[in-house]
């Protein structure tokens, strides 16, 4: 691919407003007449436009009013590119390290922050416990404070979780968690609201969800963002790609829209490249910080929350990743979060924080919000209302107007402390997968297939039963269509293929998601493997943002997990499997998605085919939609195998399907093949063709298919059918020289495949032959020279002799001649040669060829004498 490094990012804003405060701007410093070469501090700056904006692709969005204007963070280097692309600004401040450390004091150190919460714990036992809910990249703990009047003990009390700095460079957010914690255990006992709300709630709160970044940042006086994860595996820490954005690495809105997924760009504010300062990791909960807050949310009854950011004095509520889409719950979503910004009144006074749908603000993926709300909603089937503040009107507020900002998000926190309670009761779940016990026979062909609804909270009103048969199994290369796949993006072409004809392929656009989906579950058996060719060639000029690929898997169709992701080129097709084992028992589906950059280039584009195993039913039925319990009965059924599934309806519409449930009447159970065995050649030489010979035995005698790796990068495809213990012949040719592995499996018609066999080692590092000295005289003659420790065997040679056209004679073939050295000792020489030439005299263009050597050289030749040129 051509790839153009470009320097610009698309930020989706659309901002009005004409004027803005300068808050600390050096006298000298003017918008576009500094000299920038040496600069390499990061700067903090505002821009007023009224349309759609090109920003660097090094800037950092860090606070916001819609309407009026955006503050960036950027380097002072980059100042010059802003200028040249036309847009205004106004530097806020110079040098942030520096302006930093003028506030520095008003916050605790990270270690001041430890001892101040250990000594509230002290001071409140009866109504504190705190503990660590994790370690950092560093092995900093992760400090928790739970508030209720037995903390600790489950008594089915709703649960709020407030946490703050996931950016290790918004100190407000510590110290806003800091005040609750204090103003919730000074006030116990004294005032009646306060009092009350302890004694019927649970509460947590994590003030620093990033403790390395944090002390990074404040502690050591460097200004930064992200974690401190060692991208590079170097050992020590590089500020230009090490790090993780970590309200980027959460697993997404978990709805089952790809555009919300972890890692889809879109116009989302988020980038795959480790420079990039919302690098959202190398998957989804990759970090220990934001495993350590997931598991808090999953293991506990929490039903609201609030992470605090800075700046901009705004709350916001999911969803984050698109525009015009909104939550299931966005009435009485948005209605909470308009009354918590009531309750926040801004630094200068003059009014309340604003209240938006966190997309108006900017998109994001990843986030902590849209995977809290999007979790407990569709796979947990609970309400758990979360928001975002974005706190302060500036970067850094000073003492008193940080004391203001502490007592005013207490109150709009409070008021969702309490409000929780009506989000507990109120809000009605949706019904999520049911699980279908083992199926019971009653005797006289009668089956009863029971299941229990894993949140009776939702109180479904009826449910449904298909029964699902014909399962067939395929290798789906796009030859028959795509009624098998919903394609969101990706089509079917045949400007190139693996095999066949077709194959899939993603669409080409900016920011952009493609996906395709299995449209039925797989019913995944031990032993199964996902697999499948690809060939791609992405945008990834830019160290910040380039285009993504991935395959994943879900047991629901909302939450899916990421098996393997792919960035940069391919090597032509190639062969990807992963083991399936781990969702033994259970029915996945299988999703591809594509996501690309404003960048990316007109031929990145991802291509898949061979894909297996993908099922086929022959026959999907209702067989009743409106059954009041949680059990229904089957009778007379034929032998045969069939599959169940269930699914709840309450006022949300009908849920999601249970995972299937297989029935088998009358038919044994089918087995994959016995891993296969190998045997040929061992030892040998590059560019020459060799035979093995590979068999495998099925226990149900099933036809076989093999598969085969032969160790240099290439894969063959799934070869066959051949019968149970029918011996397979196939030959390859290595064209380089080395020691390789061949492997290879088997897979029967259902497409349950064997374990890779045993790897059967090559060594085709040939003979240690060498060309030694050539002499020319009447013909060409030259030394070949053993060097190894073994003898060598039948070795090929070649002379070829070829008159240039530039002094004498005519240009053309003189002399060739080949043959087979049949042994040549260690440490010994033998000789080959032409023939006698007489009469051609010229430049001579001498080529010799020995085993795996190749030499060319030019001689001028007069009669019996010749001159090497």
């Amino acid at each position: 691919m051509n790839k153009k490094l470009m320097s610009i990012l698309i930020i989706s804003f659309i901002i009005a407003g004409i004027s803005s405060a300068i808050y600390t701007t050096p006298a000298s410093i003017k918008s576009k007449n500094v000299d920038l070469k040496e600069s390499s501090n990061n700067v903090l700056i505002r821009i007023n436009v009224s349309k759609k904006i090109l920003l660097p692709e090094k800037a950092e969005v860090v606070g916001q009013k819609p309407g009026k204007w955006i503050d960036i963070i950027i380097p002072a280097s980059e100042l010059q590119t802003l200028s040249a692309m036309g847009i205004d600004y106004s530097i806020i401040v110079w040098n942030l390290e520096r302006y930093s450390r003028q506030f520095a004091g008003q916050y605790p150190t990270l270690e001041e922050m430890e001892l101040e919460l250990k000594e509230i714990a002290q001071n409140h036992p009866e109504i504190t416990q705190l503990y660590s809910i994790g370690k950092s990249h560093m092995n900093r703990d992760i400090w928790c404070m739970e508030i209720s009047d037995n903390p600790g003990l489950e008594e089915g009390e709703p649960g709020v979780f407030y946490m703050g700095l996931h950016h290790a460079r918004e100190w407000p957010s510590l110290a806003i968690c800091l005040y609750i914690i204090k103003q919730l255990t000074s006030r116990y006992g004294l005032d009646p609201e306060i009092t009350n709300a302890i004694n019927n709630r649970r509460v947590w709160v994590v003030p620093c969800v990033n403790p390395d970044g944090y002390y990074y940042c404040h502690d050591q006086g460097n200004d930064w963002r992200k974690n401190m994860r060692d991208n590079n595996e170097n050992g020590k820490f590089d500020f230009l790609v090490d790090g993780v954005d970590l309200n980027r690495n959460y697993g997404g809105s978990c709805n089952g829209d790809p555009w919300g997924a972890w890692g889809s760009l879109g116009n989302a504010s988020v980038g795959h490249g480790q420079g990039s300062s919302v690098y959202c990791g190398p998957w989804a909960f990759s970090e220990p910080e934001t495993q350590a807050i997931r598991n808090l949310f999953i293991e506990n009854n929490i039903c609201a929350s609030i992470t605090w950011h800075t700046f901009g004095e705004l709350v916001l509520w999911p969803w984050c990743y698109r525009e015009n889409t909104t939550t299931p719950d966005d009435e009485y979503l948005s209605n909470i979060g308009k009354e918590i910004a009531l309750r926040i009144g801004t630094q200068d006074g003059e009014g309340t924080y604003e209240p938006m749908q966190a997309t108006e603000l900017y998109p994001v993926t990843g986030d902590t919000t849209d995977w809290v709300y999007g979790y407990a909603h569709y796979i947990q089937g609970k309400p758990l209302f979360a928001y975002t503040i974005e706190a302060c009107s500036e970067f850094q507020p000073s003492e008193e107007d940080l004391t203001q900002i502490c007592q005013e998000n207490f109150d709009g926190a409070f008021y969702l402390l309490q409000e929780a309670e009506n989000i507990e009761r109120n809000v009605k779940p949706r019904v999520i997968p049911p699980i279908i016990d083992d199926i019971k026979y009653e005797g006289l062909g009668k089956y009863i297939i029971s299941w229990k609804q894993k949140n009776p909270d939702a109180n479904p009103e009826h449910y449904q039963i298909d029964e699902l048969t014909g399962l067939a199994l395929q290798i789906d290369g796009a030859e028959s269509g795509s009624k098998l796949w919903n394609l969101d993006g990706f089509s079917i072409t045949d400007s190139k293929s693996n095999s066949g004809d077709f194959c899939f392929k993603s669409r080409n656009r900016k920011n952009d998601v493609s996906s395709m989906t299995t449209k039925y579950p797989v019913p995944v058996s031990k032993g199964m493997n996902l697999s499948f060719y690809c060939s791609y060639d992405m945008y990834t000029a830019s160290p910040f943002f380039y285009d993504c690929a991935l395959v994943e898997v879900s047991t629901n169709g909302r939450y899916y997990e990421i098996l393997d992701k792919f960035t940069g080129s391919s090597r032509g097709w190639e062969y990807k499997e992963y083991s399936l084992d781990k969702y033994t028992g259970e029915s996945i589906f299988i999703r591809f998605r594509y996501t690309t950059t404003y960048f990316t280039a007109e031929e990145s584009i991802f291509f898949i085919d061979d894909i297996s195993p993908i099922p086929n039913f022959s026959s999907v039925k209702i067989l009743s939609s409106n059954i009041k319990n949680t059990s229904y009965t089957i009778e007379n059924k034929t032998s045969g195998i069939y599959y169940y599934r269930v699914r709840g309806y309450n006022e949300h519409g009908w849920g999601d399907y249970s995972t299937l449930k297989k029935l088998c009447i009358d038919v044994e159970k089918n087995n994959p093949p016995e891993k296969p065995t190998i045997s040929g050649p061992t030892v040998g030489e590059a560019y020459k063709d060799y035979e093995y010979s590979i068999k495998s035995v099925d226990p149900d005698n099933d036809k076989i298919y093999y598969l085969l790796d032969w160790g240099d990068g290439n894969v063959s495809n799934w070869i066959g059918p051949y019968n149970s213990n029918e011996t397979f012949r196939v030959r390859h040719q290595w064209v380089e020289r080395g020691n390789y592995e061949i492997r290879a499996k088997a897979m029967d018609e259902h497409l349950l495949q064997s374990n890779w066999s045993d790897p059967i080692k090559i060594d085709l590092t040939g003979p240690d032959v060498e060309i030694g000295e050539i002499k020319v005289i009447f013909g060409a003659k030259a030394e070949i020279k053993n060097t190894g420790e073994e003898t060598a065997y039948e070795i090929p040679w070649k002379i070829k002799i070829t008159r240039v056209p530039l002094i004498m004679g005519s240009p053309g073939l003189i002399a060739f001649k080949k043959g087979i050295i049949d042994a040549i000792e260690p440490q010994s020489k033998v000789y080959i040669k032409t023939g006698m030439i007489l009469f051609k005299p010229g430049i001579w263009e001498i080529t010799i060829n020995v085993g795996q050597e190749k030499i060319k050289k030019l001689y001028l030749v007069i009669g019996p004498f010749s001159f090497e040129l």
